[in-house]
């Protein structure tokens, strides 16, 4: 599964903007470090504000195979509220996102919530599998249990996935966030009361602070 990037159009020959546009496609580290050694900054801070309410899209390419859920499996585009956490790495050079509560409206006119945070730092994981993952995987159609999660594939992308039971993840939509604040109301996801369509939840999971 190959991760789609926010393209990031520069005008001019402003070096030092060409040099930012090149580091956010490449992901928050790489940008972390490009301004970092640029401008001389101390503490590094992430390029999409933690805590605060940010708008976002989400564009669904679909599945096929499906799984089932018309949801993931169908293709759309809809608007999305994102609020995101973050830690140091084990190096101190960087950050990396640890959560990522996102919430949807669903076609009923009620909203649907997702909150994926990190495994243990002791998890043993490639780079590849490392994702931001619900607490418990979700009731689908059939019995069958799905999980959900995403992976960061750029400053501001995101891509969803979902996995049957122990199998391979896979990519059914990219989540675009804008670094501007919603200015709506504080996003305080609840998984297990605004579920979204054709999900039920398995397990009861904690509530999102």
């Amino acid at each position: 599964m190959v991760c789609t990037t926010v393209e990031i159009a520069t005008t001019g020959h402003d070096s030092t903007m060409s040099i930012l546009a090149s580091a956010r496609q490449a992901g928050p580290s790489a940008l972390i470090s490009t301004v970092s050694r640029s401008v001389g900054l101390g503490p590094v801070q992430p390029w999409l504000p933690a805590g605060e309410t940010l708008g976002a899209r989400l564009f669904r390419h679909g599945l096929e195979p499906g799984t089932g859920v018309e949801w993931i499996d169908e293709t759309g585009v809809g608007d999305a509220q994102v609020r995101l956490s973050y830690a140091a790495t084990l190096t101190g050079n960087a950050v990396a996102v640890t959560s990522l509560a996102l919430r949807l409206d669903n076609p009923d006119g009620s909203v649907g919530d997702l909150f994926l945070r990190a495994p243990a730092r002791g998890s043993r994981r490639t780079a590849r599998e490392r994702m931001l993952v619900a607490a418990t995987p979700y009731l689908v159609a059939g019995g069958r249990l799905l999980s959900l999660g995403a992976r960061q594939c750029g400053a501001e992308t995101f891509e969803l996935c979902c996995a049957r039971g122990d199998g391979e993840w896979r990519g059914f939509a990219d989540l675009r966030i804008s670094p501007r604040p919603h200015g709506g109301r504080p996003l305080h996801p609840d998984p297990l009361a605004n579920v979204l369509p054709g999900l039920e939840a398995g397990i009861p999971a904690p509530r999102a602070g």
